[in-house]
């Protein structure tokens, strides 16, 4: 990911990434490592967490945050991801339904076995949609999951678990719209749909005074976001 993509080498802006990301990252486990917010320079908004160590999170997705609130229910959510080991979850079913393995041994074989995995779906395109569809099916599940460690978390930590409500509604183009009974009957819910009809239950499902914190977007957070915007570096074509 790093060697592919332009990385913002800014202390001042990782420090900040990663006091936000302590702050989420007190109320999981000890047992849970440190994750390291890596600033990244991709043509879209994204976060996205590659392994249990680190999440990155792209430039553009900086330009759509409007407060550290945000900031935090969005680190939440990949940690969510990570802590419930989803990428592993995947990885395996994968394993199990296109190869029939249902054991690894070490990162030798395991390595082995992706290879193999992958040379079997680039052959077979029933292979690739039935992999496609195993992605899908879990990707459902996940989301919802990791959007109510995102609640919980930031909540926990002290933020406004609205603020997550409002940054996937922006991002997602929801426009508060949960769906209703006549588009599940019809079958027109959108995937978004369902996600923030879930989490919009999810947050009356926390106490009244965590749903009662505002967001507020501090001066610190302006003058990281504007920083970030406006780096010469990470200012590219």
């Amino acid at each position: 990911m790093e060697t592919d993509y332009h990385v913002a080498q800014n202390e001042k802006f990782a420090a900040h990434l990663n006091a936000i990301a302590g702050r989420v990252l007190s109320q999981f486990p000890r047992e849970q490592a440190q994750v390291h917010v890596i600033l990244i320079d991709l043509p879209a908004a994204e976060a996205f967490s590659t392994g249990p160590e680190r999440m990155y999170i792209s430039r553009k997705m900086v330009a759509l945050l409007r407060s550290d609130d945000e900031l935090a229910g969005l680190l939440g959510h990949e940690l969510g991801h990570i802590v419930t080991h989803q990428n592993a979850v995947i990885m395996s079913q994968l394993f199990r339904e296109i190869l029939g393995v249902s054991a690894v041994g070490d990162r030798e074989d395991i390595s082995e076995k992706l290879r193999r995995m992958l040379d079997s779906i680039d052959r077979d395109k029933k292979l690739l949609r039935k992999a496609a569809n195993i992605i899908e099916r879990q990707e459902g599940i996940n989301q919802n999951g990791a959007d109510r460690v995102a609640l919980y978390a930031a909540a926990a930590s002290g933020f406004s678990p609205q603020a997550y409500v409002e940054l996937f509604d922006r991002s997602a183009e929801t426009n508060g719209n949960r769906g209703s009974v006549l588009n599940d009957f019809f079958g027109t819910t959108t995937s978004n749909l369902r996600r923030l009809r879930e989490i919009k239950k999810a947050l009356k499902q926390l106490p009244q005074p965590c749903q009662e914190i505002v967001p507020a977007a501090s001066a610190e957070f302006r003058t990281w976001q504007a920083a970030v915007m406006s780096d010469p570096d990470l200012a590219r074509r």
